[in-house]
């Protein structure tokens, strides 16, 4: 079970985005799997925001009784090497990258497999580091930052981001923050920053559930950009990661460059049970494409996650958001 299938998710998403409404968390039969969802009045839920990744319940956790469901996407197929990641072998398939921390016994370990296969980029950022030390102080890094300026701030950066990058400005909405400052109450959320000279120059908003580290927003301050702060905290929270002994750092949904620098392996995530007519004519469509063009096909899903309006609808049902 992963932290979408809890009771510290799904009750925080029931309390923000379906107050006032009839809810349960319920185990759900989908073709051969069961899920854990919301059931917000007699209907499962499988789309909701900051809801990345299904992963089927082993037998062993599945309590009866037993809803029956019709589809749901982002469902855990099986996991991959990241070495072995061909999107033209996977055409079907979205990634939830990942690192593995088992073949690592010290975070030296970790380092020396990244220097292994992205030498320059290494150096470039410890070099970086050592700029931004030069010119700011010693970066502080703080795991879980509770500071009354981490959550504005992150707001504000990612918003901007969003907008700059044509996205919808899904952190804008007051739910969103809602919900982000529903699971901080309950103890949830894990806010980590890195400081420069007391400036807050990057943040990641997460959580930490059975011993995976994983999040949804990460945005730093652009006036840092030229010391890499991003790279810069998501390297302190790896070396943390592994030295609290996690057994994974987890990416979440989405094959983006940075993600799959770091990463071990990655998790196939797919389709399961009968989709909607609207989305079965796009598989279809995808299906020919791919046939045609698998080039074509990488482009556009590639546009799909950078574009807004058309092209994301034509490929997605409409969500409560996004990352």
């Amino acid at each position: 079970m992963n932290f979408y299938a809890s009771r510290d998710y799904l009750d925080a998403a029931a309390a923000v985005w379906f107050k006032n409404r009839a809810t349960a968390i319920e185990d759900v039969r989908i073709g051969a799997d069961v899920l854990r969802l919301l059931v917000v009045d007699g209907r499962p839920v499988t789309r909701l925001q900051f809801l990345d990744v299904h992963q089927p319940l082993d037998a062993s956790e599945v309590r009866e009784p037993v809803r029956t469901g019709r589809y749901a996407r982002n469902v855990v197929r099986g996991v991959i090497a990241q070495a072995d990641w061909d999107p033209d072998r996977f055409p079907a398939f979205d990634l939830a990258p990942f690192v593995d921390w088992s073949a690592f016994p010290t975070f030296e370990d970790y380092r020396a497999h990244l220097v292994s296969r992205h030498k320059g980029m290494v150096r470039d950022r410890e070099r970086r580091r050592r700029g931004l030390a030069a010119a700011h102080g010693e970066p502080q890094f703080t795991m879980d930052d509770r500071s009354a300026d981490v959550l504005p701030t992150a707001r504000l950066w990612k918003s901007r981001q969003l907008r700059e990058t044509g996205l919808a400005d899904w952190i804008a909405r007051d739910q969103t923050m809602a919900f982000l400052e529903t699971l901080r109450e309950r103890g949830v959320l894990v806010s980590s920053t890195l400081r420069a000279g007391g400036r807050l120059v990057s943040l990641w908003l997460g959580f930490v559930f059975e011993g995976s580290w994983s999040g949804w927003v990460f945005a730093y301050d652009p006036d840092f950009r030229k010391f890499s702060v991003g790279h810069q905290l998501l390297a302190a929270m790896l070396e943390q990661s592994h030295r609290l002994g996690h057994r994974e750092f987890d990416f979440s949904e989405g094959a983006e460059d940075y993600k799959m620098l770091y990463a071990t392996h990655a998790r196939l995530l797919g389709e399961i049970g009968r989709p909607p007519l609207a989305r079965a004519v796009v598989a279809m469509t995808k299906s020919a494409l791919w046939r045609k063009s698998p080039k074509l096909l990488r482009w556009v899903k590639n546009a799909k996650r950078a574009l807004p309006g058309a092209i994301a609808s034509a490929w997605r049902a409409p969500a409560l958001g996004g990352q």
